[in-house]
């Protein structure tokens, strides 16, 4: 928020979501060293009920104090910029609304759980109690312990205090207000971090290196080391490609001693460093692969993008081989190019590795993928590079839906007549072809369903006018439809054809 809103006689509250099944906002009292820094879409930790801690979303700011209750300090603010976008908080309550449920259910299933925080209790002493001379002497010795280092957690008090009396020591000195137990919060969502080496820059010469060969020359091991080491980078770059260093799991692959290349940096020759790299990166080095469409298929996507200046819904029935997968690339690199971000979603079935794969030769690291079946952290990777545009293009299940996409041009719904897109429990119960539909209302974007069954509603849709309706009744590469037949099961049997 701009500084000067804030004023130094001014209290500010928040309007928050938080993950729970209650139909309303909660508000919060905003710290003042907290004043400045607020804004709405950030995640904040507040304290719910007694003992409950929980993350949630800020949804509004304001000036105007509860009237039912006194609002709680916020605990903790744990962004400076928005993870959740207005256009999101939007569609979290028109969910809500639409399909009969709580803002807090929506919320608790559009952000994923690497995003929320955990917390672990912890002990401290209570500043104020002076009688430590009446405890008990396993007490003494928690007390003792807490002075030292200032808290604890329960498991590491354990191994001073021993399992059989800590229940009763801890309960004891919380009875008595000695101690007081707290929840440290911690973030889920943990970056991939891997460790590297490389030399040290005062030996990337030519002559250095050789040198350094010379001077290894009596310990064969580490000799052996460095010119792995030499050998995995190529000498005739070793100034770029010494920068970035090797992973040190796939340098000690090459079975050289761990203990040589140990000491090798503890005299200063490699130095050790860790670096955040993507879950992704094995995903990402495929090269930029262009495709060809067939006639048919080109005069497809010409239709659509002629539909899509009239209609902002599209229904594209293409029979089975007919090619749709490649009109959708072709769709995709079109908006791509005008800068746009394009969302597309698949049934659960259908989003396999060979698609993942296929696509990734064309759109290469320009593309995300959100799956149910990723990590937490996988999930919050794509989430944090939707928001920071290095993910231009996402390929997802339903709840990629939820993604907060800035600047969305297009969503494609395949396959969609598919039951998968209907979420059944638990709540929020929603249908992600008609969220795409109506989130495309608000971020002003194009939707594209594409099925060889289009569902009876979207065909009824299309045929009616409101959508618009392109159709590829060819098979790509003119392979032929099967033969069908149709055959009296009754009269086959009644005739001894059919045991």
């Amino acid at each position: 928020m701009s500084n000067s809103l804030f004023t130094e006689e001014t209290t500010y509250f928040v309007d928050a979501i938080l993950p729970v099944p209650i139909p309303r906002l909660f508000s919060y009292r905003v710290p003042r060293d907290m004043a400045e820094q607020v804004t709405v879409g950030a995640r904040i930790i507040v304290q719910f009920g007694k003992t409950r801690v929980v993350t949630a979303i800020i949804a509004k700011i304001h000036n105007t104090p509860p009237e039912n209750y006194q609002a709680k300090y916020i605990l903790e603010l744990l962004d400076l910029e928005p993870v959740v976008t207005k256009d999101q908080l939007w569609l979290f309550a028109w969910i809500a609304e639409y399909y009969l449920c709580n803002i807090g259910e929506v919320m608790n299933v559009a952000v994923p759980a690497g995003l929320k925080v955990s917390s672990q209790s912890r002990m401290q002493l209570n500043p104020e109690f002076e009688n430590f001379e009446d405890l008990h002497e396993d007490e003494k010795v928690l007390v003792d312990l807490l002075h030292s280092h200032v808290s604890l957690s329960y498991d590491e008090a354990l191994k001073f205090i021993g399992e059989k009396t800590i229940n009763r020591t801890v309960k004891n000195l919380i009875k008595n207000q000695v101690i007081f137990i707290y929840d440290e919060i911690k973030e889920k969502y943990k970056p991939k971090i891997v460790k590297k080496i490389r030399l040290k820059r005062v030996y990337e010469g030519s002559e250095e290196i050789f040198n350094l060969i010379s001077q290894l020359d009596k310990n064969a091991k580490q000799q052996e080391v460095l010119l792995a080491y030499l050998n995995s980078i190529a000498i005739n770059d070793l100034p770029i490609k010494n920068k970035a260093g090797i992973e040190k799991s796939i340098f000690r692959a090459g079975n050289t001693s761990d203990s040589s290349l140990k000491t090798l940096i503890d005299k200063g020759i490699f130095e050790e460093f860790e670096v955040i790299i993507s879950r992704f990166d094995s995903l990402e080095n495929f090269d930029a692969k262009a495709i060809s469409l067939s006639p048919q298929q080109e005069l497809a996507s010409t239709q659509l993008m002629e539909q899509f200046a009239e209609k902002d819904v599209v229904l594209f029935h293409g029979i089975t081989g007919s090619g749709k997968t490649e009109v959708y690339i072709s769709i995709i690199q079109q908006l791509l190019d005008m800068g746009s971000q394009v969302l597309l979603l698949l049934p659960e079935i259908a989003l396999t590795t060979q698609i993942v794969v296929r696509l990734k030769k064309v759109f290469g690291d320009k593309m995300g993928v959100y799956h149910s079946k990723f990590s937490d952290n996988e999930r919050v990777e794509v989430w944090k590079g939707v928001l920071d545009g290095k993910f231009q293009f996402v390929v997802g299940v339903r709840s990629a839906i939820f993604l907060p996409f800035t600047n969305l041009g297009l969503i494609i719904v395949d396959e969609e007549h598919e039951t998968s897109y209907k979420q059944f429990d638990p709540a929020p119960r929603y249908h992600a072809r008609d969220v795409a539909i109506m989130m495309s209302v608000k971020q002003h974007s194009k939707v594209l369903l594409g099925s060889a069954t289009p569902s009876l509603e979207s065909y009824y849709q299309a045929k009616q006018g409101k959508y618009g309706l392109v159709e590829l009744n060819q098979r790509y590469g003119d392979a032929q439809l099967p033969e069908i037949k149709l055959v009296n099961l009754k009269e086959e049997r009644k005739n001894n054809h059919i045991i």
